[in-house]
């Protein structure tokens, strides 16, 4: 893969093209990092994952349920889940966009 640069707004058009939730914007064998755009009352259908993963709150609020308890999230949360945790983002009344990235393939 060569360097690149990526724009958010870029990313969320694509994303609203795409008809999804969220987009892997670079996927190699050493990382895996992605927008996730949740609106108000969208399903968050992700589960445990194989490897670790970190998220952090680009804008919005709402929950992330982890293991079965829920954690308030808002802008600027930083939240790492480790590898086969069950988790899923949750009650947010507006979009809640969040920036993911994975430690490799999962």
């Amino acid at each position: 893969m060569i360097s690149k640069v990526f724009e958010l707004n870029k990313l969320l058009s694509e994303l609203e093209g795409q008809g999804g939730y969220f987009t892997n914007f670079i996927s190699t064998m050493g990382i895996q990092a992605g927008i996730i755009r949740l609106h108000a009352g969208e399903n968050d259908t992700q589960g445990a994952h194989s490897v670790d993963e970190i998220y952090y709150v680009i804008e919005g609020n709402g929950f992330i349920k982890l293991d079965g308890k829920d954690h308030r999230i808002s802008q600027g949360t930083c939240i790492f889940v480790p590898a086969k945790v069950d988790h899923r983002f949750h009650g947010n009344k507006q979009d809640l966009v969040i920036f993911y990235a994975f430690g490799g393939r999962s």
